[in-house]
């Protein structure tokens, strides 16, 4: 770098640090969040990394928007040499490069080099525009769906899928003025309002001014000055110069019937402050006079200054300043590596940097652990599939031990304590025996640890230390559920099982297993043995096709199970709640009968017609699997009844499994009348709340890695088809505080806390609200406002929603208005992805270490490595991990600190 660049570098930090001052205190803000954008933003500027493929080259974009922001990231301090420092990647093409050579181009970054191929390019960006990146990616699957967008067209017809993708400003046309005076009420350019019944009624309306034609620079920057609002049709017109009516003082009016989710720094700027948005139906300029004479007297003062406050954002300036247009791009792209999963195929030829991902390190871990002939002489039934599996294997292990066999059950996640995912005869393992064969396999393996072989990464560990406990204890049968995919799964180290099993697949982890049901059936289908029988339930078409083939060239006989007819359990209920347990526990039943005969037990016949009676209790006997269609009173609420708030509890995270948790929810809460289980509903509710009215509640969460636009839409669909109607959505962060729900104290809030993507999320349910009512009424419902409440509890409210900033405050405020409506019970529903953290016992103190943890992190042989020592000299207890997020909704059940 020059020495001219530095010297910019330190005037820019300096200005930085004296932005930040000035504004570290705003009396409002236009930012989602206030109190955090600052201090991210300094940490991106101190230590965000890009590494830019060919760096040195130059390239013809005919966006100046494009030129400025590659000439802006190559002259910054951003880009690196060093990749393995990067944390994110950008490939740059020229505008009119065809789409065969963009495909030749990340063709030759798969195999050339390795770093795409870790997150399938989920850690790179483009940019893309009209007619440029928009025709020339249009066939390259992985580019669009995995890799993040800059895109000048941020609209669906752009293939811009929000929340990963990021509107690129354009260059302004005019500078702004220092003084306004306005004369016009509402003004739209002559593209920014396009359908022409709208243009029609508008423009006979002296207070709007709409223009025909294209006007010049002058006239147009001098019409913008002159507006208090400036009109835009989302959809039809263009919206890319709402930034330039921003830095005018001109309050921008969105025209929308759709949901909007593409406006330009949206996880940034909270646009419902800066922002108008009306529904286009009904008398138009009568709706729009009233509106926004309305919030001439109300708000438009306030709007004003925080739009020309935000308007800082969508500049260009020669030297980039802070928060400029540039600056907020880096911003935004620095959000977003937080939802980088750096998951790399498991598979022999696994890059060698990260050889513990090697699918042939399990059969070294055995020799080791001495696990190879106890595995080939265990009994094993093994499970793979997208939704069902984990209630497949329950359901399967609860037959067997009705049947009087010694059962182990592996199964994941766990929710509250990592032995959960480990069973003895339907019991979680004792923490006695866990810790004992925790250590027995973990110092053996690290004491034969090589650069050659080094310590298994966390989840085949766990399903290592399965293998020890369940040869150990000498179970009959093991059965094991699949954790991820199935062909490199670590249960798939099992060579000779008894039979197999697919439950129903469905589109999840597509980053890993592919982008087709054909794909991830493939995967799936990787458990498949030769000879070995396999079951499976009714799949897609392409799916079924993908697993018939396999089965075939394994020569496995692969039969096709029903599901259960309720009337073969006498009249009893499954153990697991929803309907769609049936199909689980039909290819439950076809597992264990299979497994009876070809381990030569054919006492327990099986008929078409009946089921053996140790198959029925084993069905319909009441098995725990926490936070899956779970239904909880809450015992702490101090009201007539416990019955006033009930936690209906679920973890989807996939469309399908949304739309089936919303028909089991649906189901759950339906009054008696209205559903053929009426007699069960009032057998599971007290008269006295039978007279109550219901109001049903959506807490929420999801990874910023889900689409929300996939997953609020089916369940909100599928939950309307049923008669139910969430009265409010509650969106709190994934992210929590070691603190008992049950007590009447509430913990501090941290101020710190990001809360964007719950505001993305919020947004996302108002606009489905918004788009079901139509717009049809001339409420307030038309225009979104946000409100605040008064309360101690931090919440931001709209009309059919709210933030919270913790998991306890929703949950304090729920049970506040509960006690306020006596004559209301509230049926909340949370779903919700889990986090989790180390709890160690030493002497006597329990020690909290918060962090998240999935399958490929290795948080836990950190947490083992720091306090291994320690574990020498005294009597500490091994890592346990624990989930935040139902460990609150369990401890207000009244679960005891003494668990942890």
């Amino acid at each position: 770098m020059s020495t001219a660049s530095i010297f910019r570098l330190l005037l820019l930090h300096f200005s930085l640090s004296t932005v930040l001052a000035a504004h570290s205190q705003p009396l409002t803000s236009p930012y989602l969040s206030p109190n955090t954008i600052h201090p991210n933003y300094q940490n991106m500027f101190n230590s965000f990394k890009i590494f830019i493929y060919n760096s040195n080259s130059t390239f013809p974009f005919t966006s100046p928007s494009q030129s400025l922001f590659y000439t802006r990231l190559q002259d910054s301090h951003f880009p690196t040499e060093n990749p393995e420092k990067a944390h994110l990647f950008f490939v740059p093409f020229p505008s009119d490069l065809p789409p065969r050579s963009v495909s030749r181009l990340i063709r030759s970054l798969r195999t050339e080099l390795p770093y795409w191929n870790r997150t399938l390019g989920a850690d790179h960006f483009y940019l893309s525009c009209t007619g440029i990146g928009y025709e020339s990616d249009r066939n390259l699957v992985e580019l669009k769906k995995n890799s993040v967008q800059i895109s000048c067209f941020p609209t669906p017809a752009g293939k811009f899928i929000p929340h990963k993708d990021i509107s690129l400003p354009p260059v302004p046309s005019t500078p702004a003025p220092k003084t306004n005076t306005t004369s016009f009420l509402g003004y739209a350019k002559f593209d920014w309002v396009k359908e022409s019944t709208l243009v029609k009624e508008l423009s006979s309306d002296p207070d709007f001014l709409i223009e025909s034609k294209p006007s010049d620079l002058n006239t147009f920057a001098d019409r913008l000055g002159r507006s208090k609002f400036c009109l835009f049709e989302y959809g039809g017109g263009d919206v890319s110069g709402i930034g330039e009516a921003l830095c005018f003082g001109c309050v921008p009016v969105v025209i929308t019937d759709r949901p909007i989710h593409d406006l330009p720094f949206s996880d940034v700027l909270r646009w419902q402050e800066i922002a108008l948005f009306v529904g286009r139906r009904g008398g138009v300029v009568t709706d729009l006079k009233r509106v926004l004479g309305r919030a001439c007297w109300e708000r438009h003062e306030k709007m004003r200054q925080l739009g020309v406050a935000a308007s800082r954002h969508f500049m260009w300036n020669e030297t980039p300043e802070p928060f400029d247009s540039f600056y907020t791009l880096m911003y935004q792209l620095w959000l977003r590596r937080h939802t980088v999963r750096y998951v790399r195929r498991e598979s022999p030829r696994a890059d060698k940097s990260n050889r513990g991902d090697r699918f042939d390190l399990l059969f070294d871990y055995l020799k080791i652990l001495e696990l190879e002939e106890p595995i080939a002489q265990m009994k094993i039934i093994h499970v793979a599939g997208t939704k069902g599996k984990g209630s497949t294997c329950t359901f399967t292990e609860s037959i067997l031990r009705h049947c009087g066999f010694r059962t182990g059950l592996f199964t994941s996640p766990h929710l509250i304590d990592v032995r959960e995912r480990f069973r003895l005869d339907g019991v979680d393992i004792n923490e006695e025996k866990f810790l004992a064969y925790f250590w027995w396999c973990f110092e053996r393996l690290e004491e034969k640890a090589t650069d050659d072989i080094p310590m298994p990464t966390y989840f085949r560990f766990l399903a290592l230390l399965a293998f020890k406990i369940f040869a150990a204890e000498q179970v009959d049968v093991a059965i094991l559920e699949v954790g991820l995919g199935g062909r490199f799964d670590a249960t798939n180290v099992v060579q000779a099982p008894v039979v197999c099993g697919i439950s129903s697949l469905g589109y999840d982890h597509m980053e890993i297993l592919g982008n087709t049901l054909g794909a991830i059936a493939g995967e799936k289908a990787g458990i498949f043995k030769s000879r070995v029988p396999a079951f499976t339930v009714p799949q897609p078409d392409e799916a079924m096709r993908v697993l018939e083939e396999k089965a075939s060239r394994l020569d496995v006989p692969l039969q096709l199970v029903r599901p259960l007819d309720p009337n073969m359990l006498n009249g009893l209920k499954l153990g697991l709640e929803g309907e769609h347990q049936y199909v689980n526990a039909g290819l439950a039943i076809a597992l264990s009968s299979t497994w009876l005969q070809r381990t030569g037990h054919l006492e327990y016949p099986e008929h078409s017609t009946s089921l053996p009676e140790q198959y029925i209790k084993g069905l319909t006997a009441k098995v725990s699997l926490q936070g899956r269609a779970q239904i909880v009173p809450d015992r702490f609420i101090n009201s007539e009844s416990p019955e006033d708030l009930v936690f209906y509890l679920d973890g989807a995270h996939s469309p399908e499994s949304m739309e089936i948790c919303a028909r089991w929810f649906s189901h759950s809460v339906q009054p008696p009348g209205t559903s053929r289980s009426s007699h069960d509903w009032v057998q599971r509710h007290p008269i006295e709340t039978v007279r109550k009215n219901s109001e049903q509640i959506l807490l929420f969460n999801c990874m910023s890695v889900r689409d929300p636009q996939l997953l609020l839409p089916n369940l909100m669909k599928t939950c309307a088809s049923h008669g139910v109607y969430f009265k409010k959505a509650l969106f709190v962060p994934n992210t929590s505080v070691n603190h008992k729900v049950g007590s009447h104290s509430l913990p501090p809030t941290d101020s710190q806390v990001d809360l964007s993507w719950q505001f993305a999320l919020q947004k996302v349910w108002e606009n489905l609200m918004m788009g079901n009512k139509g717009g049809d009424d001339n409420s307030a419902g038309t225009v979104r406002e946000e409100l605040t409440d008064d309360k101690e509890i931090a919440i931001k409210s709209c009309e059919n929603s709210a933030v919270f900033p913790s998991l306890p405050s929703a949950i304090q405020w729920l049970r506040d208005s509960v006690r306020q409506s006596k004559s209301v019970r509230f049926q909340v529903m949370p779903v919700f992805r889990r986090l989790v953290y180390f709890v160690f016992h030493f002497h006597g103190t329990k020690v909290y270490i918060s962090g998240p943890c999935n399958w490929f992190v290795t948080s836990c042989w950190r947490c083992v490595e720091i306090h291994q020592e320690m574990r020498r000299t005294t009597k500490l207890k091994p890592p346990i991990c624990k989930s935040v997020e139902l460990h609150d909704f369990l401890y207000s059940l009244g679960k005891s600190h003494e668990r942890f």
